[in-house]
């Protein structure tokens, strides 16, 4: 029977807040058969002693690996501990609380689209975010997202910012992942390149594991049947968060940039 693994990492700053996240996870009403945070032994950008280590709720297993991919920590020790096994590997964000029925989502999403990755947050190559180019996957049918126009900026005004819709507005395939909805994988997904991340590329895992699925055939379903969006939990250390970090030049954007380019021109995907 298949098994399914909920993944997560943390950064220390955020050490004393991700039980709120883990609690979350805890709740879920799905079938869950573990729970790991990884932590890596050293970060790149941060240092800790052993005694400022979270201390976990009852259910959480806490795995110390000796390699910091990045934010990327989140999925590919999990890949790399369930290897040949069949397993579903649920992996979000640590800043996030998810509501009970999250996991059971992905379930269901993926028994109606095997083969797939599936997530609840994603976006195309060509938004701003992204490439912003004209490339368009022949994949169908799309994703389609919120035209952030005037009246909907008027609404986010008026609300003070707090009326945040989700940009999905029907499921469909997307060319980018992103990581704080949620994404469900299968550990044979990834092969041994999935690892090997570039010196500028590991501040963007949502794009870098992107790139993977799309370099090994794994297409990325974007699923919003029944989606409830995902709160921030009562302190998101912004000042350590990696939308703004900058890594030898390189912002979110440039980095962003930079990881579909590098796809592009050596494996020839995404219009390369």
């Amino acid at each position: 029977m298949t098994k399914l693994i909920l993944s997560l990492t943390t950064i220390p700053p955020r050490f004393p807040y991700v039980g709120e996240n883990l609690k979350g996870l805890l709740r879920q009403n799905a079938a869950i058969d573990a729970i790991n945070l990884y932590i890596p032994k050293q970060y790149k950008r941060f240092s800790y002693e052993e005694y400022e280590l979270p201390i976990l709720p009852e259910g959480i297993n806490l795995r110390i690996v000796p390699q910091d991919y990045g934010p990327a920590t989140k999925v590919l020790p999990a890949v790399k501990e369930y290897k040949n096994q069949d397993v579903m590997i649920l992996f979000c964000d640590d800043d996030k609380v998810y509501d009970p029925n999250w996991a059971q989502r992905f379930i269901q999403a993926a028994e109606e689209r095997p083969g797939h990755a599936i997530c609840e947050e994603g976006g195309h190559l060509k938004m701003p975010n992204y490439a912003e180019n004209d490339w368009t996957s022949d994949r169908i049918p799309q994703a389609q997202f919120l035209n952030k126009n005037f009246l909907y900026r008027v609404k986010r005004a008026v609300s003070l910012g707090k009326w945040k819709p989700s940009k999905g507005t029907s499921s469909g395939y997307v060319d980018i992942l992103e990581g704080w909805g949620g994404v469900l994988v299968r550990p044979e997904f990834f092969d041994q390149l999935s690892f090997e991340i570039p010196e500028i590329l590991w501040t963007v895992d949502d794009v870098w594991l992107s790139g993977c699925l799309e370099r090994c055939g794994v297409p990325i379903w974007l699923n919003v049947k029944n989606k409830v969006r995902a709160s921030a939990n009562s302190n998101e250390i912004k000042d350590a968060a990696l939308r703004n970090f900058v890594h030898n030049g390189y912002g979110r954007v440039a980095a962003n940039r930079a990881c579909i380019k590098y796809f592009q021109e050596k494996f020839r995907i995404w219009g390369g």
